[in-house]
């Protein structure tokens, strides 16, 4: 279910507009969404031609937790430099393939790896980015889009010389480090880029997406570094985002209250359960504040009525025994077919939904 809501997502997302950048100044349209159904940090959607970077960070990311991260994540920081209330986005236009490609290998004089030799936490030429990728948004005005912020994602994932996992994970704070460098060389090669000379006055947002890290965790991947960049480079400063597994020993650490009342509430379906249920869930936290979670409930049920009746518990534990208020989706599956989804947005009531 995750990789279909992914992929429907990104079928909404995923843009390119090469007119843009002959005339970036305003442009036209046809398809947009609103993004009614959604709440209002997300971005209306404004679409134009298929980004060029779309495939390769499919092929890097389509699997994992990431895929959604680095593009919803890019949104929630870029909500402080470009409000939702007035802005609309589009997947990057103006950072092509052949530049990407070259900010990503060691020989080129835009590259953002570290050069041949260098030794970092005792691995040398470490291949340190993985992958970039860029939104843009826009003002409306009638049926014309006027350009007023370009934000970047720089996807950090290091690995060793020949681009194979590590074995042993490197520490947050060399990647922190390496992080703050590729923002300054980022925006030297964008400023001196052709593809951007029409853009040089319009507001950047660098960032920096620390990739899920294999070796210790699936959901770990979060944002760690922005910089709001107006015509010089801005101050890089440190980004608080995360994805917390429920339960592990990260959720109680983070949000003590939450990890206890996610137990209570698995507690009461596994007791209510005939026989054996799995419940886990994803958080998303910013600043240490829990902004919403999905859960997977996983269900071995011979009759509708079990079905129904588990689901009524699940959905009236999340009513009832969150202490704080904040987006839950619940899917609930029965022998591997998803089967109900049980929906709560902050400050409303708890929905379900039976897909029988």
């Amino acid at each position: 279910m995750r990789k279909f809501i992914c992929a429907f997502l990104a079928l909404f997302m995923l843009t390119g507009c090469h007119k843009a950048k002959e005339s970036i100044q305003e442009q036209t349209a046809n398809n947009t969404a609103s993004m009614n159904s959604f709440d209002d940090s997300y971005y209306k959607i404004v679409k134009f031609d298929d980004s060029e970077l779309r495939e390769d960070f499919y092929l890097d990311y389509g699997s994992t937790n990431d895929f959604q991260s680095v593009g919803r994540g890019l949104q929630l920081i870029s909500n402080d430099y470009f409000s939702t209330s007035n802005h609309y986005m589009s997947e990057g236009q103006y950072l092509k393939l052949s530049l990407v490609k070259e900010m990503l290998s060691r020989k080129s004089e835009n590259s953002l790896q570290p050069e041949s030799g260098r030794v970092i936490e005792n691995i040398e030429s470490p291949v340190m980015v993985q992958n970039l990728q860029e939104q843009d948004y826009y003002i409306k005005d009638g049926d014309r889009y006027t350009l007023k912020g370009l934000a970047f994602a720089i996807v950090i994932d290091p690995r060793k010389s020949d681009n194979t996992r590590l074995d042993v994970a490197m520490s947050d704070k060399e990647i922190v480090k390496y992080g703050r460098e590729c923002i300054e060389k980022f925006y030297k090669v964008i400023q001196n880029s052709d593809d951007f000379k029409n853009v040089k006055n319009i507001p950047v947002l660098i960032t920096v997406y620390q990739a899920t890290d294999k070796t210790t965790s699936t959901v770990n991947g979060h944002y760690i570094l922005k910089s709001y960049c107006q015509n010089e480079l801005g101050e890089i400063s440190n980004v608080n985002q995360e994805t917390v597994l429920f339960v592990s020993e990260r959720a109680q650490q983070i949000d003590k209250t939450t990890s206890n009342d996610f137990d209570t509430i698995k507690a009461g379906l596994k007791n209510a359960a005939t026989e054996a249920a799995g419940f886990v869930g994803e958080a998303k936290y910013v600043n240490g504040e829990i902004q919403s979670m999905v859960i997977n409930v996983h269900l071995n049920v011979k009759t509708a009525t079990e079905l129904m009746y588990l689901t009524s518990i699940v959905a009236d534990g999340i009513e009832s025994k969150f202490t704080y208020d904040f987006d839950t989706k619940v899917l609930i599956y029965s022998q591997d077919e998803l089967s109900a989804i049980i929906v709560k947005e902050k400050g409303k009531s708890a929905k379900s939904y039976s897909l029988e």
